[in-house]
């Protein structure tokens, strides 16, 4: 492995690892979703002061219900009396300026309404506190005061009325009033930027696709801004705090190719532009919709360096996890594994098949320790109630590594034509991972069911044990393999042998085995004895293997 590799490998593993060990997960975190309720546009309005952490927030929220309901609610952490942090509700209004009624409790506002419904209806919630988390108020490694969203996994609702959920996507727009010193970000379109009295200076950005809760926010901070250029009419910036400007502009310009090639390869760009954003937040990397926030510890000033990987990780999330959204966090593969694998993908194209390969390797060591710890875990994972336990080598390195597989499994083309097939789909919209099966399927004409079972539902790998013999007389190459896993399940594994000569190189290959009992014995027609032979040389499937001892 060559020391590029290694850079782009240690780098990706060190900060995703790092945003699992560091996250918290509020208390009450449940997996809900508010049956006949539909949000279509969150209006926000935040005012920041460097007087105080206490924010003031006007959010207003149009929606749908179709049913009778009178009674709608949104999240928003309440006031702590002992922290002194949450947000206290001061009004509720409709668009006509009449007042509300509502209540605030468990950690949500209640508002009883009157309007009918089957018709969008707007709410206008006034509110004020001091955010615990989700809306990250510190310093920089400079000394300067920042403001950073950080709202993964359902932490907006500590510092914004929303439906904390990602199922319920919508369009939104953020309207900053914060002293001007800063320069503000946020999702979507730039819209106008005015000062205001008191040396304060309002903001307003307007995203139209809509998004989950999850990757809508806001930065405000001191700020070099380069215009890296634009691929397809979609502008491409670097946001850096000055004092790294000039090592951080060379870390995030290979931005522009990134984007290049998702565009190219799975479908079009969902969002307005594609801004990436040194931050003082928890994550190595988080995937903001158009803004990405990466930690301001990754800033190394070198083109080829681990930031690279990172990038296309946090890129690659534009289309899975934003665009196209898991339906709820047990299917969170969908982004993480998606985003764990196109990241790879991106790192073949620039760097080869050598580094995909370094990549994979270490994602396998990866999920084998973490198997170790966790034997019963799966990538779908519906169980699992502190949202934060899901940021694992299950859905990250394992997920990719499944549809690693399931581009083995139907081919280059046919992969890539049911990748873009499904992102089509589902694009600015929510899938399960049946979905994504029921896609794939109809693309290759192929029953996949066996194999989204076993991988995404079952626990573990394949831990093959096998060994091979040269029968003379038969003029055949007996190979036998059994499977040694400890879970109570087997697999059904394609395998594939190389054959090597004398000196070392590959003379031939078998066809594709297909495994399909605890052990099994193949026999395959060859001339001569070979002087060695390789299980799996292609790296294309996700086993632990150990060859028998002769």
């Amino acid at each position: 492995m060559d020391k590029q590799t290694n850079q782009f490998l240690l780098g990706m593993l060190a900060l995703l690892t790092a945003a699992t060990a560091q996250a918290q997960l509020p208390s009450n975190a449940t997996r809900y979703t508010q049956p006949g309720v539909d949000v279509q546009n969150y209006a926000f309005s935040l005012t920041l002061s460097d007087s105080t952490n206490q924010i003031q927030g006007e959010t207003t929220i149009r929606f749908t219900r179709a049913d009778d309901r009178q009674t709608v609610w949104f999240d928003l952490i309440s006031p702590r009396d002992s922290s002194q942090t949450g947000m206290r509700v001061r009004s509720v209004s409709l668009t006509d300026g009449k007042t509300a009624p509502f209540s605030q409790r468990n950690d949500r506002v209640f508002i009883n309404l009157s309007a009918a419904p089957n018709q969008p209806t707007e709410v206008v919630i006034r509110y004020s506190g001091t955010p615990a988390k989700g809306l990250i108020i510190s310093k920089n490694k400079f000394g300067e005061r920042t403001f950073f969203g950080d709202n993964w996994p359902n932490n907006a609702r500590n510092y914004l009325p929303v439906v904390d959920h990602p199922s319920d996507k919508a369009t939104c727009s953020f309207t900053v009033n914060a002293p001007a010193i800063y320069r503000v970000i946020a999702n979507g379109k730039f819209v106008s930027e005015s000062n205001l009295p008191n040396g304060k200076k309002q903001t307003r950005w307007q995203e139209n696709t809509p998004i989950p809760t999850k990757v809508m926010v806001i930065g405000a901070a001191k700020f070099a801004v380069e215009e890296v250029g634009s691929v397809g009419g979609v502008p491409v910036q670097s946001w850096l705090y000055p004092n790294d400007s000039q090592k951080g502009f060379i870390d995030y310009r290979p931005a522009k190719e990134i984007l290049q090639y998702f565009i190219d390869n799975i479908g079009p760009y969902s969002y307005e532009k594609l801004a990436n954003v040194e931050s003082t937040t928890i994550f190595g990397g988080m995937e903001n919709a158009s803004c990405i926030f990466y930690n301001e510890k990754v800033i190394v000033g070198k083109k080829d360096s681990d930031v690279e990987a990172l990038l296309a990780h946090e890129i690659a999330h534009q289309w899975f996890g934003n665009s196209a959204t898991e339906a709820d966090w047990s299917q969170l593969w969908l982004s993480e594994g998606f985003a764990t694998y196109f990241s790879a993908l991106y790192l073949e194209h620039a760097y080869g098949k050598d580094t995909l390969n370094a990549v994979l390797n270490q994602n396998k060591n990866q999920i084998f320790r973490y198997t170790s710890l966790k034997p019963k875990g799966t990538i779908v994972d519906s169980t699992t109630t502190n949202l934060m336990d899901l940021l694992n080598p299950n859905s990250y390195q394992k997920g990719g590594w499944v549809l690693h597989m399931l581009r083995h499994e139907l081919g280059d083309d046919i992969f890539w034509k049911g990748i873009r097939a499904y992102y089509e789909k589902f694009r600015n919209a929510n899938a399960q991972t049946s979905d994504l099966q029921a896609v794939m399927e109809s693309v290759s004409g192929k029953k996949l069911g066996q194999f989204f079972q076993q991988w995404l539902h079952q626990p573990g790998y394949p831990d093959i044990v096998w060994g091979s013999r040269y029968d003379a007389a038969k003029k055949a190459l007996v190979i036998d393999v059994r499977q040694a896993q400890r879970t109570g399940s087997f697999f059904v594994i394609p395998l594939t042998f190389s054959i090597h000569g004398s000196n070392g190189r590959e003379v031939s290959r078998t066809a594709r085995l297909t495994m399909t009992e605890q052990t099994q014995t193949f026999t395959v027609p060859l001339a001569t004895k070979p002087a060695s032979v390789m299980i799996d040389p292609d790296n294309t499937v996700l086993m632990r293997s150990s060859q028998m001892a002769n």
